[in-house]
């Protein structure tokens, strides 16, 4: 006796294979329209005496070929840009730097002055530079760190890390993390 699902696959291979083909396999089918005349829309009208630079790209009217990021119209570009400066810096002695071996969960300070590499596990930690606010020392340390691989002296970060924000640049290690704390200045 045949189950009632095997009896229903039957059926249903059945009428698949007993469907007549589609009407698009037996020439009925239509192209899409095709917009011809004066009432083309703005976005598709094609200009065949558009001229090209050498690449083919569509050279826009008014801009200079020799000189693409001229400004296209008169006066444009002649605005000032003015830039906000930052708080007045410091420069520190050395810095006060807080590894966590993620694996132990141990957290390990190190305290180097400028130009002096310390250990964190396997890592060489090589401190540049550290810069504070004049204004306020104890505040938003920033320190420019060089963090190497000791096995093989793969360098894994080289870059500026700041203490208010450890991720906005960070290294990216499986198993040590490393932020500022603060600059030294003794």
């Amino acid at each position: 006796m045949l189950r009632p699902h095997v009896v229903f696959t039957m059926l249903l291979v059945l009428s698949v294979l007993a469907t007549p083909p589609a009407a698009a396999q037996d020439g009925g089918f239509e192209p899409l329209d095709v917009i011809e005349g004066e009432d083309l829309p703005e976005d598709q009208v094609y200009d065949d005496e558009a001229p090209y630079d050498e690449y083919g790209n569509p050279l826009i009217l008014g801009q200079d070929p020799e000189d693409p990021n001229a400004p296209f119209l008169e006066g444009e570009g002649e605005t000032v840009t003015t830039v906000q400066e930052g708080p007045e810096v410091t420069q520190g002695n050395g810095a006060v730097l807080r590894g966590l071996d993620k694996l132990a969960g141990t957290p390990i300070d190190l305290t180097l002055t400028t130009g002096q590499t310390g250990e964190l596990g396997w890592l060489q930690v090589t401190l540049a530079e550290c810069r504070y606010p004049s204004d306020d020392p104890v505040g938003d340390a920033f320190a420019h760190l060089v963090i190497r691989d000791g096995n093989d002296e793969a360098t894994l970060f080289d870059g500026w890390m700041v203490a208010s924000s450890p991720a906005l640049s960070a290294l990216d290690h499986s198993r040590f993390d490393v932020w500022v704390i603060r600059c030294t200045t003794e």
